[in-house]
């Protein structure tokens, strides 16, 4: 469990290095097939930040239950990797695809690290709601280039290709989570 942490605390570190566009980063991640495995021990730290969220939305006048936060965050964990191997497969990056999920999987924390800090900073009136909005409203976009910048980096695709590659996760990702959430609307 030990080594697990330490695994972590220096690929998130090394995932911020990389995010910030900063040397160094390259090493900090365990591209084995065992860290292939460990990697999706970064929703450990997400489980409870997740569930702050989730606590801050509902106080905030969200209808999601935490049963759909639930499903949707583990649609998420579980289509990515799915639909990321199928984008290897089409650009002929098979070999960087461990290499890819091990990067994304530490990466993605800081993401929700962003929501948590914005949703926590609203909920103790740090925030003001236009502020809070407007973080909220940058956020597809700051995933989107978080996405890109682990592919790129990842994957050794040329910029483009690589964008397309981030891409199709995010739209396997969105679509599932729409059909799931979708399902629970009442026929009319």
């Amino acid at each position: 469990m030990i080594r697990l942490v330490a695994e972590g605390f220096v690929a998130v570190r090394a995932s911020f290095r990389l995010l910030a566009f900063r040397p160094g980063w390259e090493d900090g991640f365990n591209t084995s097939l065992s860290g292939f495995w460990r990697s999706f021990a970064a929703i450990l730290p997400a489980i409870p930040m997740i569930l702050l969220i989730q606590a801050a939305t509902t106080r905030a006048g969200g209808t999601m239950s935490y049963l759909d936060q639930f499903v949707v965050q583990a649609l998420s964990w579980f289509v990515f990797p799915v639909a990321a191997a199928a984008a290897c497969f089409v650009t002929g990056a098979r070999t960087a695809f461990v290499r890819w999920i091990v990067v994304h999987n530490w990466a993605v924390l800081w993401l929700y690290f962003y929501l948590f800090a914005v949703w926590m900073a609203y909920t103790a009136q740090i925030l003001p709601t236009f502020i809070t909005a407007l973080a909220l409203n940058i956020y597809p976009y700051i995933r989107v280039l978080v996405h890109w910048r682990v592919a790129y980096v990842s994957l050794g695709l040329p910029t483009i290709t690589a964008a397309l590659s981030a891409a199709a996760p995010i739209l396997a990702i969105e679509l599932a989570v729409m059909a799931y959430l979708g399902s629970l609307q009442a026929p009319t």
